[in-house]
Formats: C-alpha cells, structure tokens, sequence
C-alpha cells in the first residue's frame, strides 16, 4: 500500500492537521532563508550559509550531507517511477525476455497515466 493511501485510511482527518503542522515548519524554514540571504548577500545554499557562518570544515560536513540527501532523494523518485513503468509494461519485464511486449496486456495504463499530469502540460 502506498504511504499516502495507508495515512489517509489509518489517520483520517489527522492528515489535513499534519500538513498545517508541516506548511508552518516550511513557512518559518523560509524565513531562516529570508534572513540569511539578507546577511549574506552571495549565492544562496546551506553550503554557502554554513561556509561563512561556520567555517569550512562545517561547510564540508553540510555538503557531503546534502550530496547523500539528493542521492536518497533520487533513489525515491526512481522507485516511484519504476512501478509507473512497470504499471505502463504490464509486469513484463523485456530484457530478461519474461514476457515480450507485444504479448503484454496494457490494462490499468490509464489509470497510471492519469497520476502523471505533468506528462500532458
């Protein structure tokens, strides 16, 4: 079960008060940007913050944390994207030759379709 489906059928109303709590948290994190990029008037990064705040050796850590947090992030976004395309393929998967694509059955492809707006745009 994706994670949204299981919040919104385990926690009911308690998702619409998560997120309020989670938009006040970013709204206050963009004033922590806000108000250093008015101190530091150079381009703008937690790197870049932390380099002239803290020093190099803090700036390094934050850097090298940031490069794991992209990397974890992507390593998300692929998984999400891979089950769209194995939705789009039908379960085949063609290059172990299990099941050619022209023998695959393309049922629910709309379905997975229509959760990709930014597709059609």
């Amino acid at each position: 079960m994706r994670t949204a489906a299981a919040a919104g059928e385990a926690a009911g109303p308690a998702v619409v008060v998560s997120f309020m709590i989670a938009a006040v948290g970013c709204a206050f994190a963009g004033l922590c940007y806000a108000e250093f990029a008015s101190m530091i008037p150079i381009a703008g990064s937690a790197y870049a913050y932390s380099y002239v705040t803290m020093g190099e050796f803090i700036a390094w850590i934050i850097g090298w944390a940031l490069v794991l947090e992209y990397a974890l992030a992507s390593a998300t976004v692929s998984i999400a994207w891979s089950e769209y395309l194995n939705n789009l393929l039908g379960g085949a998967n063609p290059i172990n030759g299990a099941t050619p694509l022209s023998k695959t059955s393309l049922d629910g492809v709309g379905a997975s379709l229509t959760s990709l707006p930014w597709l059609f745009y």
